[in-house]
């Protein structure tokens, strides 16, 4: 038995059976190896960056941790020690995340498979992790704390028509954050009063209706706020030379920011919380799940149904009374 103290997820150390040291990051070879599964899940897969860059995550902290070999080629990873993997991830995350490193890992298996490194029966190593898919409420804000956080984006700074409009895009019409970076100026048409929203995550393009306030908040930002530049991107960056957004964390750090001067806090991922408050008010406003899937790109119902559990007004005629109570 192996007692050495061993580098765990969190970088701290700590001592345990026959770990293998976790290094800071994968180099070299390795590196390269990874640099060729991006390039296989963006031009063979079709996957967005995002999700991408969560498998590459996930994908590299297991070559760190397992993968000390500098050939590749002699190196097959063991279904132990993907088990041990997963559940290892699995167990300092919560919620949905607890699925992402062995959705990342299988990815990875199956492009092993692709290459012909690797047999398809390494994916039953990677353990199901229960996850109970209603048992929470998704993250959203009432109606009285969204109208704060949109009045909050009014803070007297340069940048204030911009960021007014990025939140009301988000939250009045439940797009993400990455769909806000990529909007052009020639996918809004005026005279029909609608927004296209390019492929993205669901590779699907969808036009969404212009609310009259959003609407009224974009030309603010274009006709006053917006500085002068050949980018087509309708919303720029604040430093010169005035470019497009390039990552998504600078939605969500400028919701943020609106949403700690509006003191709505404790909310994590600000801008997509946004896109959860739309797809609420949507539900209980009485649309279909159809309608709020096609506004959200969802390709699955089932996706959509989780908003079913905020429409408290529908679920109080379904509800039983409680055993022992007399109506």
């Amino acid at each position: 038995m192996n007692n050495a103290p061993y580098l765990n997820p969190s970088g701290t150390r700590t001592r345990g059976k026959s770990k293998p040291a976790v290094q800071a990051e994968v180099t070299g070879e390795l590196n390269r190896w990874v640099g060729e599964f991006d390039h296989h899940l963006s031009h063979v897969v079709g996957l967005a960056h995002a999700t991408r860059r969560e498998y590459l995550f996930f994908v590299r902290r297991f070559l760190a941790q397992y993968c000390l070999v500098a050939d590749r080629e002699r190196w097959v990873p063991r279904a132990e020690w993907l088990t041990a993997f997963i559940r290892q991830e699995a167990a300092r995350l919560h919620g949905h995340s607890r699925k992402k490193p062995g959705t990342a890992l299988r990815a990875w298996l199956r492009y092993l498979v692709f290459c012909g490194m690797a047999g398809r029966e390494l994916e039953a190593a990677i353990p199901s992790i229960p996850q109970w898919k209603y048992a929470s409420l998704p993250v959203h804000l009432t109606a009285e704390e969204t109208e704060r956080v949109l009045g909050a984006a009014l803070d007297g700074s340069a940048h204030e028509l911009r960021n007014r409009a990025m939140l009301l895009v988000l939250a009045r019409m439940g797009v993400r954050a990455c769909e806000l970076r990529y909007l052009m100026l020639d996918d809004i048409n005026w005279i029909e009063g609608c927004v296209r929203i390019r492929p993205g995550k669901s590779h699907r393009e969808r036009r969404l209706p212009l609310p009259h306030d959003v609407g009224e908040a974009l030309c603010a930002y274009l006709q006053r706020g917006r500085p002068s530049s050949s980018c087509r991107a309708v919303f720029l960056s604040t430093k010169e030379p005035y470019g497009p957004i390039l990552d998504s964390s600078v939605v969500s750090r400028t919701v943020r920011r609106a949403m700690s001067r509006a003191g709505v806090e404790g909310i994590p991922a600000a801008a997509h919380a946004l896109r959860h408050t739309a797809a609420t008010q949507m539900v209980c406003r009485g649309a279909s799940f159809k309608e709020v899937a096609d506004v959200l790109g969802h390709v699955s119902l089932g996706t959509t149904a989780i908003y079913a559990k905020l429409d408290l007004a529908t679920l109080a005629h379904v509800a039983l009374p409680w055993p022992g109570v007399r109506s």
